[in-house]
């Protein structure tokens, strides 16, 4: 009978696993820049997961592939990932956290603005193999994406390293007007910045509209155009190249543990309540002592985003045959989106997951009860009141410290996405120039010592940097 009790625990409760622990080896492999190792790595974790871990496995690996400057293998990988997101109508965050005693038990379906990232990263993959074509379907359907979420999301979900790039890649085809839709929007979205002035007055003088010349002329001053010499000179210049970099700085924030349950006074005293009135209600109350007790060592089952590099993920400045061209400016912040998305909505999350919760820890009680009472006839009549009370405590307490070690955050999200998106353009003559990024502190990865310019074709350029 005991042993039946036991399996009945086991059953209930499950096992929690830690993302952390899992994706260490993969992650510590990607970070020292050792992608051959991190590839297998990934790889073994993508092929062993089960379904609900698909998503996420998928997106970091189109990460590495993308990061070693494998663009061709990143966007098969990613546009699997693609294919699983679009599936996904539901948020994590407006669905609930669904705990089940451990929410690392349910499918991971990534947020809307991490399935629009997705998207970005295929869109960014064909500018970095000179496809601008094939780059502009992704950013419109990148753009129906953006365009869905004004209306249900709040404009931090925005992306606007998306739309200014799309703004570009749209004026080196002819689309001027989509580029004037996205300048448009990030008017609403950011207002109107000094970089953002000097690119409507770009897009105006490429169209030779000289009623918008006029309104943005303030900007031009502030666009950086250059001859062979690196001399400064007119960005009318049609005989200029636009160099567009994208720079991907630092390390995303990350779920981490809030600490013990007990220690968050809202939360546990939520708790406490509904479990009570769960006990009373089944006629185990003599079981509360020792279950409420026994929680007090359960960890919050809900996380929280925080930062890891805020170091690395400040703008770098950008030298061109040596001459400093300035740095680049933040156009997404993915880590302050994933903290203000998930913590923001801490005590609506508690709300909607507490009669779950409660429930996971009255039915282990209930439990607990039957074995105690087997316990009790086993005694053949010579318990009395007292004994039996204690029985009934220590049981209670026996299912609260067993549902309190399998109660764990999910640790799941998206670990080797940069903190930031950081875009600048310049304007270059045609030639070969040599390219630095300023790093004191900081890895560089993926930026090439050498830019390319070729007349009459944009030059896109992927930089990568971090804090070890």
């Amino acid at each position: 009978m005991k042993k039946s009790f036991l399996f009945l625990f086991l059953l209930i409760l499950g096992c929690a696993s830690d993302y952390n622990k899992i994706i260490q080896a993969t992650e510590s492999a990607y970070y020292g820049q050792n992608y051959d190792s991190a590839i297998p790595k990934i790889r073994e974790l993508y092929e062993g997961s089960s379904n609900k871990d698909k998503l996420l496995f998928l997106m970091e690996a189109g990460m590495i592939f993308h990061t070693k400057g494998d663009y061709v293998t990143s966007n098969k990988v990613f546009k699997e990932a693609e294919d699983i997101a679009d599936n996904i109508k539901v948020s994590m965050t407006r669905s609930g956290l669904s705990f089940i005693l451990s929410d690392n038990e349910s499918n991971y379906t990534g947020e809307d603005f991490e399935r629009v990232m997705i998207k970005f990263y295929i869109a960014n993959n064909y500018l970095l193999q000179g496809d601008t074509n094939n780059a502009k379907i992704y950013f419109r359907r990148l753009d129906f994406e953006l365009k869905e979420m004004r209306f249900l999301a709040a404009e931090y979900r925005q992306n606007n390293a998306a739309r200014l790039i799309d703004a570009y890649v749209s004026e080196s085809l002819g689309r001027y007007n989509d580029a004037r839709v996205q300048y448009k929007n990030m008017e609403q979205l950011i207002g109107k910045s000094q970089n953002l002035i000097a690119d409507r007055y770009f897009l105006a003088a490429k169209e030779g509209d000289s009623g918008d010349k006029s309104k943005y002329a303030a900007g031009r001053s502030s666009l950086q155009a250059y001859t062979r010499s690196m001399q400064r000179t007119s960005p009318e210049n049609e005989k200029l190249s636009e160099v567009i970099i994208i720079h991907e700085a630092g390390k995303s924030a990350i779920k981490m543990s809030r600490g013990r349950l007990i220690e968050d006074e809202y939360f546990s005293a939520a708790l406490r309540g509904a479990v009570e009135v769960g006990l009373r209600a089944k006629g185990a109350g003599a079981s509360l002592a020792g279950a409420i007790a026994a929680l007090s060592v359960a960890e919050n089952p809900i996380p929280i985003y925080k930062e890891r590099d805020p170091k690395g993920s400040l703008p770098k400045r950008y030298f061109i045959n040596g001459v400093d061209v300035g740095h680049s400016d933040i156009m997404n912040n993915y880590s302050e989106t994933a903290m203000n998305n998930f913590n923001e909505n801490y005590k609506a999350l508690i709300t909607k997951n507490l009669t779950s919760l409660s429930l996971k820890v009255v039915a282990a009680v209930i439990a607990s009860e039957a074995m105690a009472r087997a316990i009790e006839s086993g005694g053949k009549g010579k318990n009395n009141d007292l004994v039996s009370g204690l029985i009934r405590v220590a049981a209670g307490a026996a299912a609260g410290l067993a549902v309190s070690q399998t109660i764990a955050p999910d640790l799941r999200c998206w670990r080797t996405i940069p903190s930031n998106f950081q875009v600048k353009r310049v304007f270059l003559a045609p030639g070969e120039y040599d390219f630095k990024v300023e790093s004191p502190g900081s890895v560089v990865t993926s930026a090439p010592k050498k830019l390319v310019v070729e007349e009459g074709k944009p030059l896109f350029v992927s930089v990568r940097s971090y804090s070890n």
